[in-house]
């Protein structure tokens, strides 16, 4: 035993965590008995929690070979992003109709969090500010299966931005853009916020490098002593 008995829910958390910030790579297999051997307890939680990280995309269970954190492949990353350019352009207008005062202050909250993280040269929170920017917007078209279907491609394309994309980590492009679509929603000009979400896919696209290196990854010993507290 490599820790102290730890929860379900903190587990989860902790691999979550770890994988979002690109601390296990894609391939990495995870044992069910060297993780239950790492957080102090049995292999029930663990396959439970490989389930949960299985729902949102972040592990593949491959059968008689076992889990393997996740990421689209560039065919399947193609295809995700065309859903996206899809269906999120028509959520983006919903909002500029429907995101309420609530709504609005949750975006401003994420853009400051975005331009904060990249001015501090800490891209991988900046990304997660992004991907919870773009997920306020979402949940604001209030239709509840474009919700459904852009919370699974955006956690997606997520993933493939935490591994893959090579933007410069000092960019306000990034920002700047993000502010602009807020205030087309703020101001309720539907047209413009589909127009400018249109655009704005693109612009992701153009900074998705299959062919970076990424680091070896962590092992879950030191994965587990970076994410609990002392």
């Amino acid at each position: 035993m490599l820790h102290s008995k730890m929860g379900e829910d903190q587990i989860y958390q902790v691999l979550r965590s770890a994988i979002f910030n690109a601390e296990l790579t894609p391939g990495t297999q995870l044992v069910e008995s060297s993780l239950a051997d790492a957080f102090g307890v049995s292999r029930t939680p663990i396959r439970s929690v490989l389930s949960r990280l299985k729902y949102e995309s972040l592990v593949r269970l491959i059968p008689n070979k076992g889990a393997f954190v996740y990421c689209p492949t560039p065919k399947e990353a193609e295809e995700i992003f065309f859903v996206r350019q899809i269906l999120e352009p028509e959520a983006t207008y919903l909002a500029a109709l429907k995101a309420n005062s609530s709504d609005l202050k949750k975006m401003e909250i994420y853009l400051d969090q975005e331009k904060h993280y990249y001015q501090q040269n800490q891209p991988q929170l900046a990304l997660h500010a992004i991907q919870s920017f773009h997920m306020v917007i979402i949940e604001a078209c209030k239709n509840a299966y474009l919700i459904q279907y852009l919370k699974e491609v955006l956690s997606l394309t997520h993933i493939i931005q935490t591994f893959y994309d090579v933007a410069e980590t000092n960019t306000t492009l990034s920002n700047h853009e993000h502010r602009t679509m807020y205030d087309a929603i703020h101001q309720r000009d539907a047209n413009r916020a589909k127009q400018l979400a249109i655009e704005h896919i693109p612009f992701i696209v153009k900074d998705i490098d299959f062919t970076k290196k990424l680091n070896h990854a962590l092992s879950i010993e030191q994965i587990i002593t970076r994410y609990t507290p002392k």
